[in-house]
């Protein structure tokens, strides 16, 4: 439970505290800054899927498109989001779903995490991807970067993050509907 605490306040932080956007400067007199690219806009989480398994989706659903996980566990969370959190793990990717009940079956997505090049996003990027791909397929929506973390944020400090190692190449992409 601790972990979960730790990585929905450290996804916050990413998407608060993080000051540029890409392609855009830090400085306060640079001209082109992300209240004027009007064209861009925030990350529509729904419209985003991993291995096409999207947020919201029902473990029937899961098992329909990936099969049967490799384990399943059920816990309770009362530090960050008050519900029961069911964890399908499959070879490569991790999908967490909330529920108000302990039956699996009842849960909705909230968050899958991928670590192999088999879960592309649905435009296509994958892990072992340079970072350039995902800024390339995401390049119409508000992004930022912290580190080696690029990272496209919604409203309820949720979004798509993609983590590459020094050499730009992207080793885990997160979707998360909303940090607690």
């Amino acid at each position: 439970m601790f972990k979960k605490l730790v990585l929905g306040i450290s996804l916050g932080i990413l998407f608060t505290l993080s000051p540029a956007a890409i392609g855009e400067s830090n400085s306060l007199n640079h001209s082109s800054n992300v209240f004027n690219k009007s064209s861009k806009k925030a990350i529509d989480v729904g419209k985003i899927s991993i291995g096409n398994i999207k947020l919201g989706m029902k473990e029937r659903d899961i098992i329909r498109i990936l099969g049967k996980p490799k384990s399943r566990s059920i816990k309770y969370d009362d530090v960050c989001y008050g519900s029961y959190i069911t964890t399908w793990k499959y070879n490569g990717i991790e999908i967490e779903g909330l529920s108000t009940t302990n039956n699996p079956r009842q849960s909705e997505v909230h968050q899958i995490i991928a670590s192999s090049p088999s879960y592309p996003t649905e435009k296509g990027v994958k892990v072992g991807d340079g970072i350039s791909r995902a800024r390339k397929a995401y390049s119409a929506i508000i992004s930022r970067v912290n580190g080696n973390n690029l990272a496209y944020s919604n409203d309820a400090f949720g979004g798509l993050v993609f983590s590459s190692s020094k050499q730009q190449v992207i080793r885990t992409i997160r979707l998360l509907g909303a940090s607690c």
